[in-house]
């Protein structure tokens, strides 16, 4: 199991847990990337850290990376400047959301594209990952929300299937590097074994309510509008790659949306526990979401189309 994976016993033999922290080149709220070397990265974790969120990413960027799957490879567990990381294989390249940030149709491509990946490693067996059910309930009970909508979503969720396929946890362009061999999938922290309707419900909520520069920005109306197609489509490519039937991802949305609201606030909350709100009103068909004839792929389309 993850949980029991060993930092000291991953560790990259000679790495001095006193080198000087090279170059910043990334980060995001948990972690910093620096450059160590021309064909090396290493992620840094933000103090302070659990250590078996940095052993997940180990094994499951491992795992993805042994299926085949369009993500940098995994060379070790380090200690730098008192703290813990992964160095992995530099990726050559600029993250999508820079990429595309100016053509939107070139974006609507890059998506299709990113949907069939998220397809792709829904194909794939989650063995050893931790449960995305089990950490889905965890979040759940320490969400920001009233106590009845809690109570709305851990009840959605005792519906809803544990599957046990490879589900990364946070697929967006902010986690997808355009390089010149094609799109990459980062940071597999979050990565579970689960449903692949709920990862594809979290890839929805993140495109409308992630964070997207200053608050007000995120708050004008012609943003809104563009965030609710541009995950309208994101979910459609989805659906067309896989046969996945939108009331499978329809069920998932409670209690997705609702984890959202565990751990640090974000500019967003306002507006997601609004549609937090709206979600509990609705009565999701949890018959037809559990009736999808096979995980990550459908019969009549056999498997994925990869990383096309």
């Amino acid at each position: 199991m993850i949980r029991a994976l060993s930092i000291r016993a991953l560790s990259l033999p000679g790495q001095a847990p006193s080198a000087a922290v090279p170059d910043r080149i990334g980060a995001g709220r948990s972690s910093e990337v620096f450059a160590a070397g021309p064909d090396r990265v290493v992620k840094l974790y933000r103090q302070p850290f659990e250590p078996e969120a940095v052993a997940n990413e180990w094994a499951a960027s491992r795992l993805a990376h042994g299926f085949g799957l369009p993500v940098p490879k995994a060379l070790g567990i380090i200690r730098r400047a008192e703290r813990t990381g992964i160095l992995f294989a530099r990726l050559d390249g600029s993250p999508m959301t820079v990429r595309y940030a100016y053509n939107p149709v070139w974006l609507m491509m890059a998506l299709r594209r990113v949907a069939r990946i998220q397809h792709a490693i829904h194909a794939c067996p989650a063995p050893g990952l931790p449960s995305q059910h089990d950490g889905l309930r965890a979040q759940i009970e320490g969400a920001r929300v009233p106590e009845p909508l809690r109570q709305a979503a851990l009840a959605a969720l005792d519906r809803l299937p544990r599957g046990d396929r490879l589900c990364h946890g946070d697929v967006h362009p902010g986690n997808v590097i355009a390089t010149s061999a094609g799109l990459r999938l980062i940071d597999w922290q979050k990565a579970a074994a689960g449903d692949p309707a709920a990862d594809v419900a979290r890839s929805e909520l993140m495109l409308r309510y992630g964070k997207l520069g200053p608050a007000w920005f995120s708050r004008l109306r012609p943003v809104r509008m563009a965030r609710r197609l541009i995950a309208a489509w994101y979910v459609h490519a989805y659906r067309t790659a896989s046969g996945l039937p939108r009331e499978a991802i329809a069920a998932w949305r409670l209690p997705v949306a609702v984890s959202r609201l565990f751990g640090r606030p974000s500019d967003t909350d306002a507006e997601l526990l609004a549609a937090i709100e709206r979600l509990a009103r609705k009565k999701p068909d949890f018959e037809k979401a559990s009736l999808f004839a096979g995980p990550g792929q459908s019969p009549s389309r056999g498997q994925p189309k990869r990383f096309l």
